[in-house]
């Protein structure tokens, strides 16, 4: 593939262009992020962890995982992640949001990446512009936008670059990119090393860029299987391993699960399909994943099977999964598919010389942006909640609560004191050396917690129960106790 030299449009007019889409796109992405962690939708799970672990690292710490206690003490030992430590320094800046505008930033950049690299492959400008409108308006980013922030989101959103300079065949950049997803997460290793396969089918006619691809796929097996083997395990506290294993339809381990897979094809083809529960309520969840993945462009991969092969690891983490939430098209465990639906599909189109390409993708981003639109009001998949993600309804912005003074109380807790708090005050409380995620901690200076609809891990009534407990402790000194919020204090007790 060779860069263009030339394109239709003026440079002014291509540059207007692209920062008319990337702001609209970033002004959505962050309507949608931003406004939740503000309005406490975020959660100890995950962006509490991660502000925890970037707060340490500012402060050239190892970070012990507090949230996590007893069962981590490194949060290494959870998700072998570096991204944290390289976004640390941005925490003196951005404060609780660090993450997630590090995120955002992440699609944004990768939306870019698929605007050069079908640019690159078409030589249409249209074409390329379109393509990253398309990539831009699929759900999976919607879902994981208002889910946290996850590593595996990041390193998704550089897959188009790896791929760009990959058919640049510029090599130096093409190995940074592949290190970069390699340390985001262990699984993202796996996916990578498929991702290298599908691209030595693609390469088959060129010498140099196969090698450069089967020695990169096996470069990702062997770092993957060195982080879940031998890494995680040495970080993880005595007596465990690496606890992201679940996948009880097709085996007990790693080995367990390869030799059923390859012995087994008619089961494992059925468990792509089917609920393995056999509770009803799980039948649909499956299903919407398959028909979202076509009507998002999925059926390019019938032309273009290469791609479907670098989704084999994502098909096999969600639906062999003993958790049915990772089945379908919620949260961030969809965001693989969106750079790579999109790729395959517009490197077809870019094949087809004639002007239908052009109709061709303007069909497909409609169909792509109304499948969005009908996800984000409602879905099959189970615990689906529309207000954090509509950003095009009232609902989103707004509170059972006002969220203002709460912000404000919140400020004026000390940084050095210990806190036990509610999941979702949690991200905005984890700037210190001890935060825990209540009732864990529960003899820290401060317990902190959120009245609302969520109470998790506790019920409605142990959670009132406990507010009353703690209302009329003798150990306790009730400080706050409106608009939802109620801090309370340990009290001094002078000998």
């Amino acid at each position: 593939m060779q860069t263009i030299k030339s394109n239709p449009l003026s440079f002014n007019k291509r540059q207007i262009l692209l920062c008319i889409i990337l702001s609209v796109y970033g002004a959505i992405f962050c309507s949608i992020s931003l406004v939740n962690h503000y309005n406490f939708r975020t959660s100890a799970y995950d962006l509490g962890i991660n502000n925890n672990a970037i707060y340490d690292y500012a402060h050239f710490r190892v970070n012990d995982c507090m949230i996590m206690a007893p069962h981590f003490e490194n949060i290494l030992s959870d998700h072998f992640s570096i991204y944290p430590i390289l976004v640390s320094p941005l925490y003196w800046i951005f404060g609780s949001y660090t993450m997630l505008i590090f995120q955002i930033a992440a699609v944004l950049f990768g939306g870019l990446g698929i605007y050069k690299l079908i640019l690159d492959k078409s030589k249409r400008e249209v074409l390329a512009l379109i393509a990253m409108c398309h990539f831009f308006s699929m759900w999976g980013i919607y879902s994981a936008l208002s889910f946290d922030y996850h590593d595996n989101v990041v390193a998704a959103m550089l897959v188009p670059w790896l791929f760009l300079f990959f058919f640049r065949k510029s090599w130096k950049l093409f190995y940074l990119f592949f290190v970069l997803i390699l340390i985001s997460k262990e699984n993202m290793a796996l996916w990578m090393g498929f991702i290298c396969l599908g691209l030595f089918t693609l390469s088959l006619k060129d010498k140099t860029s196969g090698y450069v691809s089967a020695v990169s796929s096996i470069l990702a097996f062997a770092y993957f299987a060195l982080i879940v083997k031998v890494v995680i395990p040495g970080l993880a506290n005595p007596g465990m391993e690496y606890l992201h294993f679940n996948y009880a339809a097709i085996g007990s381990n790693f080995e367990e699960a390869i030799i059923n897979i390859l012995t087994k094809p008619s089961r494992t083809l059925e468990l792509l399909f089917a609920n393995q529960t056999h509770l009803p309520e799980y039948d649909t969840i499956k299903t919407e994943l398959h028909v979202t993945v076509i009507l998002s462009g999925g059926y390019a991969f019938l032309k273009k099977p290469s791609f479907l092969l670098m989704l084999v690891p994502i098909y096999a983490q969600k639906m062999f999964n003993d958790d049915m939430g990772k089945w379908g098209v919620n949260y961030h465990y969809c965001i693989e598919f969106v750079p790579i639906i999109t790729i395959a599909l517009y490197w077809w189109f870019s094949e087809i010389r004639s002007k239908f390409a052009v109709i061709f993708s303007v069909v497909a981003l409609s169909i792509c942006a109304y499948t969005t639109y009908l996800l984000l009001d409602s879905r099959y998949s189970l615990w689906y909640e529309f207000e954090p993600v509509a950003f095009y309804r009232k609902e989103h912005y707004e509170t059972a609560f006002d969220v203002t003074p709460i912000h404000e109380q919140l400020k004026l807790i000390p940084e050095e004191a210990s806190v036990s708090t509610s999941t979702h005050l949690a991200p905005h409380l984890c700037f210190r050396e001890y935060i825990y995620a209540y009732p864990l901690g529960a003899d820290s200076d401060y317990i902190i917690l959120l009245d609302e609809k969520n109470t998790y891990p506790l019920d409605r009534k142990e959670f009132e129960n406990r507010i009353n407990q703690l209302s009329h402790s003798s150990e306790r000194e009730t400080i706050y106790a409106q608009n939802h919020l109620y801090i309370f204090k340990k009290k001094v007790i002078n000998h």
